[in-house]
């Protein structure tokens, strides 16, 4: 496995540490691993205008991933 050193800001930071609760791990590199796979996942199902419907408990809302 190939490793590669990033610098995060300190609200990056604090992201990623909420995502550790949210992803169910406990390393950085694992919120990253599992970001990126989610977002190939997202992308593969936008339409031809980069949008994607995310449906929520609540509502669903519109992301346009080139923006």
């Amino acid at each position: 496995m190939a490793m590669t050193s990033v610098v995060f800001d300190e609200r990056t930071l604090q992201a990623i540490e909420a995502l550790k609760q949210t992803f169910g791990v406990s390393t950085n590199a694992a919120v990253i691993r599992k970001a990126i796979a989610l977002s190939r996942v997202v992308g593969q199902h936008a339409d031809e205008h980069n949008n994607v419907i995310i449906a929520g408990k609540d509502d669903a809302i519109k992301v346009n991933l080139a923006t």
